[in-house]
Parts: structure tokens; C-alpha cells; sequence
């Protein structure tokens, strides 16, 4: 499992994953922050960009923050993940 903090911006014009640093990020999302809507999103663009399905990505901190913390299963075995691709 790893860990990653999340900022996240709603009403974005641009759909996007951002990469600050070492499992830090930045993600764009055009949800507004009302019933969940904007999480599901956050939560969305995060499994494809990583290439792992959704329910391999988890909220753990920060449900109704712009910063949060999720959980990435992630197989041991996996290869690395280094090719990320932009979301618009």
C-alpha cells in the first residue's frame, strides 16, 4: 500500500493529475465540493492515471479538506510505476 497526499482544486476548467513530488500531487478536478461529488472525481482521475482500478484507491484523510491522503493498493510484485499520463 502507499500513501499519497493529494491538493485538490474543484471547478477547475481542466481535468488534471499533477505531480509536486515524491507522492505528492495536485489534481484538477471540474466537480464542485458538494455531496462527494468532487472525492468520486479526485478518486477517478487518480486510479487511471496510476493505471489501477478504482477500488484500489482510498480515501483516508481529508474528506471534506482540499488536502487529503489516499491509499494506493498497489501489488508488491507490480513493476514501478513511472509513466503517468495528463489528464485534460
Amino acid at each position: 500500500m502507499r500513501l499519497i497526499q493529494v491538493r485538490v482544486v474543484t471547478r477547475a476548467s481542466r481535468r488534471r493529475v499533477e505531480e509536486l513530488g515524491r507522492d505528492c500531487f495536485k489534481v484538477r478536478v471540474h466537480s464542485a465540493p458538494e455531496r462527494g461529488l468532487a472525492n468520486a472525481e479526485v478518486k477517478e482521475l487518480l486510479a487511471r492515471y496510476f493505471g489501477i482500478p478504482r477500488s484500489s484507491v482510498s480515501l483516508i484523510k481529508g474528506e471534506r479538506s482540499r488536502n487529503k491522503t489516499f491509499a494506493l493498493d498497489i501489488p508488491q510484485d507490480s513493476r514501478k510505476i513511472t509513466a503517468h499520463k495528463k489528464e485534460d
